[in-house]
């Protein structure tokens, strides 16, 4: 099968460069991966300061404070506090851009390009022409969406070029990515099961199922710590035990929930039914705004979790259609809005990190209030990167397209560029159409085309020139 995606004679892979065989010529110095990594984060260099988003406060307190917050998991938190050690914040964008790097770097060389120039090159295209940089040097887990993508792919199709030690980093590096946001569970299932297609239809029933259980493990890993840490956190066995509210809050501010309140209200005697004159028209006030009726008139999120799952209930089981149409709208909409530096602007006491900051991190308060973000330049700056960034992703996909008319594609690069699509409709389902559209759910993941299409051009091009060759179609790869 995917016999017409290989050359009629692929050209021999140098020994070293064949999948299970790692030499020293193989290795990327230590020097690159760091300097791909600053080149990753150089924003927060520029800025003065690791950049921040009204969330960054929750995410770091939680830790700090020992506590479980309704709505997110703590690992995150963890993560960011393994780093800074009530120092300073700055070892966190180091490590998320040296984790970059060297996800980057494993890519670049299980796809028959190790060494510096690669790594260099790649991470000074996606610093100059997409907006990973401004993701990775952001104190948030949203760059983790990217790793997730990439982690599932060397997975389920690379795993017999990775060394031992790779492998376990591997394993650990996919739990902690999809563990530290919850919308990662469901992309991780979604882009397991699609490459499990990929893998039954190119390698066969058993080689499918091996992946499965390796792409599938620390997905599973993941959702056993979230349900173990929400058990006893808030006695609730689940792997979001207050998603209802964010949901509820969809249905109702799509307009499918409202009809059904407005129908069965006052009889069904929900808190809601007195408050829905005062609930506005933006979810995310509704959500986050403390003196709002969520809190003042429900009793806040946790109280209200019951409430919020009956409504689902009733209406699901009335307008299943009319939920549906919302979602699919929500869905599209996501795949069209995103902007760069979404949650940029200046966060001043709060909502915002600053609190936190100036009582753990004393010593770094005054580089936050002085840095390019929290003095307003940095916000207007990214905007206008926004055109650049955009047009990056279109590029790769364009890229895409063309070599999809070529042969000599190889199963690996089939199924990155397959995973990518599906990555960027399935994150666009789950974040927009579960929680509602913004600019951030989706500049999170438009890095990942360009960066696609460099890995799978770069070997056919060089194959292109080569003495004798016969173009693109003379450039394959392992199966």
């Amino acid at each position: 099968m995917l016999n017409a995606l290989q050359p009629p004679n692929p050209p021999a892979v140098p020994l070293a460069l064949q999948p299970g065989n790692r030499t020293v010529g193989e290795t990327t110095p230590p020097w690159a991966i760091g300097l791909a990594a600053i080149l990753l984060i150089w924003p927060a260099i520029w800025n003065g300061y690791p950049l921040v988003f009204a969330d960054t406060g929750t995410y770091l307190s939680q830790a700090l404070m020992g506590y479980v917050g309704w709505d997110r998991p703590p690992f995150y938190s963890l993560f960011v506090h393994a780093l800074h050690w009530r120092i300073s914040l700055w070892p966190v964008v180091i490590g998320q851009g040296l984790m970059l790097a060297h996800l980057l770097h494993l890519v670049l060389r299980v796809q028959r390009q190790p060494g510096p120039v690669p790594l260099v090159v790649a991470a000074a295209v996606l610093a100059m022409l997409t907006g990973l940089p401004f993701v990775a040097a952001q104190i948030m887990p949203d760059f983790f969406t990217g790793v997730v993508v990439l982690c599932i792919w060397l997975l389920g199709f690379q795993w017999r070029a990775l060394g031992r030690f790779e492998r376990l980093y591997l394993l650990g590096l996919s739990t902690l990515a999809v563990v530290v946001h919850q919308s990662h569970v469901p992309l991780a299932i979604g882009l397991a099961v699609v490459s499990t297609v990929l893998l039954g239809l190119g390698r066969g029933a058993m080689p499918a199922m091996r992946g499965f259980g390796r792409m599938l493990a620390p997905t599973a890993l993941a959702v056993v710590a979230l349900l173990a840490v929400n058990a006893l956190a808030h006695r609730v066995i689940s792997i979001s035990p207050f998603g209802s509210v964010f949901l509820a809050t969809r249905l109702i501010f799509d307009g499918t929930g409202r009809d059904y309140l407005e129908r069965h209200c006052p009889n069904i005697g929900f808190r809601i039914c007195g408050a829905l004159d005062r609930i506005g028209t933006d979810h995310n006030l509704f959500l986050w705004t403390l003196d709002g009726p969520l809190y003042t008139d429900l009793g806040g999120p946790k109280i209200w979790t019951q409430e919020a799952r009956a409504i689902i209930r009733g209406v699901l089981a009335e307008n299943p259609l009319g939920v549906l149409a919302d979602a699919t709208r929500n869905t599209v909409n996501q795949l069209v809005i995103t902007a760069s530096g979404d949650g940029l602007e200046p966060w001043r006491s709060l909502p915002g990190p600053e609190p936190v900051i100036a009582r753990y991190f004393p010593q770094e308060h005054a580089a936050y209030l002085g840095s390019q973000q929290q003095l307003g330049e940095l916000f207007p700056f990214v905007r206008r990167l926004t055109p650049l960034h955009i047009g990056a992703f279109c590029l790769g996909l364009v890229g895409l397209v063309v070599l999809a008319f070529r042969r000599g594609w190889s199963l690996p690069e089939l199924a990155l560029a397959l995973l990518l699509l599906a990555a960027v409709v399935g994150n666009a389902a789950i974040a927009g159409g579960l929680s509602g559209p913004a600019n951030r759910y989706q500049a999170r993941l438009l890095w990942l085309s360009l960066f696609v299409a460099m890995v799978v051009l770069r070997p056919k091009l060089r194959a292109a020139t080569r003495p004798g060759s016969s173009g693109l179609a003379g450039a394959g790869g392992t199966r």
